[in-house]
């Protein structure tokens, strides 16, 4: 995650303008990171050392989401409705890409598929002994 996202994330769900550790912005960075770190894995499936980071991440997200439904339910229903339209946009641009992509490789099957015309070679004569 860039520096500039991170600032962008902090000043969404801080409480005050100098807030960086309230439960809020730890769940929406924690959100961001378990999103990177989801997408890696898709690529690279045997990455084990990193999937236990991503549990770890999410268990640490849990446990603040728990706390946060304790004390401050409205907040936690705030972020939820925020990341979850976050996450469908970009599952739509996710499917879109999917899309566009079909599209492309059958253009490109169509073309490859299109047989050649060469010309047919003539068998040669056996020489007899």
């Amino acid at each position: 995650m860039k520096h500039t996202e991170k600032k962008e994330l902090i000043k969404k769900y801080a409480r005050t303008s100098s807030d960086t550790g309230s439960p809020e912005v730890q769940i929406a960075l924690i959100t961001a990171r378990i999103e990177a770190l989801s997408a890696h894995l898709n690529e690279h499936k045997k990455d084990n050392h990193s999937r236990r980071g991503l549990l770890g991440l999410v268990s640490t997200r849990r446990k603040l989401r728990n706390y946060l439904a304790k004390t401050n339910p409205e907040a936690l229903a705030k972020i939820d409705g925020e990341i979850a339209t976050i996450k469908q946009t970009k599952k739509e641009e996710k499917t879109q890409e999917v899309a566009v992509k079909k599209v492309v490789t059958k253009k490109v099957e169509k073309k490859e598929a299109a047989p050649k015309k060469t010309p047919a070679k003539k068998a040669a004569p056996k020489k007899k002994k």
